[in-house]
């Protein structure tokens, strides 16, 4: 996977194969199935690509049909749902080895003034990133051992916020996120970026009010769908405070739900279900 931001870029260099139809690298990688992160951020590459630059993406939905595989290629078939006068709405449907895996539709509109308010970023608990340890080093010290997951995201520098909390409300975990790198300015490619981001940890705020290991062999863990909401223009080379709590979890579907924050203010949301399946324990 990206060991910087020159790889994790040009996984959303894509090459055009026919007029609304699009091919997507694979990255080198340790993980035995392709992260649903990357699925994600090509699929809404693809749809950019189809749409006038001056729309930017502001609200996608997606599912995985099926788990995809780290070897073969990703196509894109991209259907034009409808271009108005401000938004453009496209349909994706992302096939690996002639089967569809992914299916995102994904709406963009072109920048106008309007009514304006945000959220503001929690900070009961919260410490600023550079007192905060690196999400490999709680991991790390929690499994004791150097965790070959960790090594797909170092493009990626992500540091815990908080402690995770198994309150009232469900599970939540905060956490500083930004590439180690600088980024071109294309609004795309940041765009592309942050849904990348956004499913590196989210389903694993399902597990945290249950005495279960999330990385455990005895956890079976699959994204299901994912939401998303472009509030505002973002850069993921700079710190991004992800919310994350998970108010449900019941017939081994866990959901959980994000808010990104820059600057501030809410420059993005999320929303995932995902399989959190307890597999049965093999008597020793």
């Amino acid at each position: 996977m990206p060991k910087d931001v020159v790889e994790l870029l040009a996984l959303f260099d894509l090459t055009q194969t026919g007029d609304l139809s699009f091919r997507g690298p694979q990255p080198r990688t340790l993980l035995q199935r392709l992260f649903g992160g990357q699925v994600l951020g090509q699929t809404l590459v693809a749809a950019a690509h189809t749409v006038p630059r001056a729309r930017h993406i502001h609200s996608l939905n997606a599912y995985f049909l099926r788990p995809g595989h780290n070897d073969l290629p990703l196509d894109f078939e991209v259907e034009e749902l409808r271009d108005g006068n401000t938004f453009s709405a496209r349909r994706v449907v992302t096939c690996q080895g002639g089967r569809e895996i992914f299916h995102m539709t994904a709406s963009f509109q072109a920048p106008e003034p309007g009514l304006d308010h945000s959220a503001v970023p929690p900070t009961d608990g919260v410490s600023p990133p550079e007192e905060c340890p690196s999400l490999r080093e709680i991991l790390e010290g929690r499994f004791g051992a150097r965790l070959t997951l960790l090594q797909e995201w170092e493009s990626l520098d992500v540091r815990l916020a908080s402690p995770p909390d198994a309150g009232r409300n469900g599970g939540n975990m905060r956490a500083w996120v930004r590439t180690r790198e600088p980024m071109p300015d294309d609004p795309v490619r940041h765009a592309a970026v942050l849904a990348y981001l956004s499913d590196m940890t989210l389903l694993s705020v399902t597990t945290i009010p249950h005495e279960v290991e999330f990385l455990s062999p005895s956890m079976q863990m699959a994204s299901i769908d994912h939401a998303m909401w472009f509030h505002r223009p973002v850069r993921v080379d700079e710190w991004l405070l992800y919310d994350m709590i998970s108010p449900s979890a019941s017939s081994a579907r866990g959901f959980a739900m994000g808010r990104l924050f820059q600057g501030g203010h809410a420059v993005a949301s999320c929303a995932q279900e995902g399989l959190i399946r307890v597999l049965p324990t093999t008597p020793a």
